[in-house]
């Protein structure tokens, strides 16, 4: 088998497993699905979703069922214990569903509606190379000599790293769900509480100022780095720094040429980044 092929099979099981299979076809008219590349801050506004008392569900760890609770697989119990809200939500519906796949997967679910997240693309792919070659520790993408070298290797469908990003992003910003809602990352992290309330609002839900305070400071980086270094010591974790523009620290002339493509720049720019070649302090 080439390594094109094995990493088509092993990245379609990993965004699309068995359990993942079941749980879509337990999504219905309620139900959000809440859409990003990895990296991209699910795990941060998952936590603030759970600390509201809203349902969110990891159809990738759980088992969701059509009245909209959910239980944990053991087999993931690692992964979830790292993150600190557990509580059963207070409110049933509507339910937001974390995925990593392309919105085709839903076209013939009757959802309620789609929320966009997305990151800057050089922070995103970054931060998910180090989680899936330093946390995950995959065979596969430790194969990478470099994260340049990462790039360019193919993805979950075949495509490499960027035109995997761009053709993600592109697919859902044309997706017509009856209710969607879009936040950056940076505006999670910047401009939280207005961010926040906007795409609530979109599914018909109001948050108490108290209680969304709460919820933002338990669910800090801080907080939640706290919790996750309690659990499973001071290695590599899910959460690496949550830091936006973090690209600018370490990018490189050579690196910045992969995000100025033709594929990626203009859908990028969709979402308010601007990949142009002339990029201030570049190593």
């Amino acid at each position: 088998m080439t390594e094109k092929i094995y990493y088509l099979l092993h990245g379609l099981q990993d965004r699309y497993s068995a359990l993942y299979q079941d749980n879509i076809a337990r999504l219905g008219p309620h139900d959000v699905v809440v859409a990003s590349i990895g990296s991209s801050g699910q795990s941060f506004l998952g936590n603030i979703l759970l600390e509201l008392g809203l349902n969110y569900a990891d159809p990738y760890t759980e088992a969701l069922s059509e009245d909209g609770t959910s239980a944990g697989v053991p087999a993931y119990a690692d992964y979830r214990d790292r993150l600190p809200a557990h509580e059963p939500a207070e409110l049933t519906w509507p339910r937001f569903v974390k995925t990593h796949l392309t919105p085709e997967f839903f076209d013939h679910r009757p959802l309620l509606g789609s929320w966009i997240l997305v990151r800057d693309p050089r922070d995103a792919l970054y931060s998910w190379y180090r989680f899936r070659t330093e946390f995950v520790r995959d065979p596969l993408d430790q194969l990478a000599t470099s994260f340049d070298d990462w790039l360019c290797r193919p993805g979950p469908r075949g495509l490499d790293r960027i035109d995997d990003w761009a053709d993600f992003y592109d697919r859902w910003s044309r997706w017509s769900p009856r209710r969607c809602a879009i936040s950056t990352f940076e505006d999670l992290k910047q401009n939280l509480v207005p961010t926040l309330t906007e795409g609530l609002r979109t599914f018909g839900i109001a948050a108490d100022d108290a209680r969304l305070e709460s919820a933002i400071r338990r669910s800090s980086f801080d907080a939640m780095r706290g919790h996750e270094r309690r659990y499973g010591g001071a290695g590599a974790g899910i959460l690496r720094r949550g830091r936006p523009h973090e690209w600018k620290d370490w990018m490189t002339p050579s690196t910045m040429k992969h995000f100025t493509r033709d594929t990626i720049a203009p859908v990028a720019a969709r979402f308010g980044y601007h990949l142009g070649p002339q990029q201030p302090n570049l190593r």
